[in-house]
């Protein structure tokens, strides 16, 4: 079938048949979404409240106000949902030091367990309806996908790199402990570490040496990217980190753009930074930049197989 656009005071405008198949293609990736989600579904969860567990994962200061404003669900709902989360030991609740209106909601250890136990079941119904397919045919899907995706988010999407605040600590350490697990199955040892790293880089900020962006899409956190001071003339790039859907848009390079622009203007001479030989996307930008990689350190404290790297830059 071929389709037409109308073209109309200069501007293309979608024809009748093709909304029909874009509404058409709806239905039908709804039916995919259900048959992924299926299992999420058997262990008791309802889609929405899979969504607001992920949500509350991202940080440890997570609210009801932002759940309702992020994902567009009904206040009321959100209570009940909340009420059944708390009664069933998902999550725990802090009253915030400053203002007794807000308490901070956070995933407890359960919570945690419940959650990656979730993922882990999408991952693998995910992982097991692409090898119904050849390594061509996943390829094809997958681009097709990210292509779709792009396209419509960057009609749809308002992005802002902004400087962190203090409430983006707490994002940080989060969203590094979640994807690192969801997607290399780290162990806790490697959680506490980056504790320890993003606490310690937060209590010893320097904003004339140092630098923590984060990337907000739709007033959101989607990324985040630091530059820490190693001495006088080296700095240290750290906490550079994509949420899946911003990934393959250009983000990453503009992230890595403004960090080196920031050792430039502070008159760094060398620039390196620590990752795993498993970060196969992040590596491809370090390389474009023109690091290098200077030595590799077996991490199995970490996980089965994990090696660290060190790729250093000169300015």
């Amino acid at each position: 079938m071929i389709y037409k656009f109308w073209i109309v005071g200069g501007v293309s405008m979608i024809s009748t048949d093709m909304i029909s198949e874009v509404m058409g293609f709806n239905r039908f990736y709804s039916n995919i979404l259900n048959l992924l989600n299926g299992q999420i579904m058997a262990e008791g969860y309802s889609l929405t409240e899979a969504r607001v567990l992920f949500e509350i994962g991202k940080t440890d200061r997570c609210t009801a106000n932002v759940l309702v404003n992020q994902l567009d669900i009904d206040r009321s709902f959100m209570s009940r949902m909340i009420a059944r989360f708390e009664k069933k030991g998902l999550i725990d609740k802090t009253q915030s030091a400053t203002d007794s209106r807000i308490n901070y909601i956070r995933l407890t250890e359960k919570g945690r367990n419940d959650f990656n136990k979730l993922n882990d079941m999408q991952s693998e119904q995910i992982s097991s309806l692409f090898n119904k397919m050849d390594e061509k045919n996943q390829k094809l899907v997958f681009d097709a996908m990210m292509m779709i995706k792009n396209k419509l988010s960057d009609v749809t999407d308002v992005i802002n790199i902004r400087p962190f605040t203090s409430s983006d600590i707490e994002y940080v350490i989060s969203r590094h402990k979640t994807l690192y697990y969801a997607e290399r199955h780290l162990l806790n040892v490697f959680f506490d570490y980056v504790d320890n790293i993003v606490y310690q880089f937060a209590n010893n900020f320097n904003s004339k040496t140092d630098c923590l962006n984060i990337l907000e899409c739709n007033g959101n956190p989607a990324g985040s990217i630091a530059i820490a001071k190693a001495d006088n003339e080296t700095a240290q790039l750290r906490f550079f980190m994509l949420e899946p859907e911003m990934r393959g848009r250009g983000y990453g390079n503009k992230l890595m753009e403004i960090a080196l622009d920031f050792c430039r203007e502070k008159k760094y001479k060398h620039v390196f930074l620590l990752t795993i030989s498993a970060q196969i996307v992040a590596r491809h930008i370090y390389e474009c930049r023109g690091f290098q990689k200077t030595a590799s350190y077996d991490k199995s404290e970490w996980g089965e197989g994990i090696v660290e790297e060190r790729w250093d830059l000169d300015l």
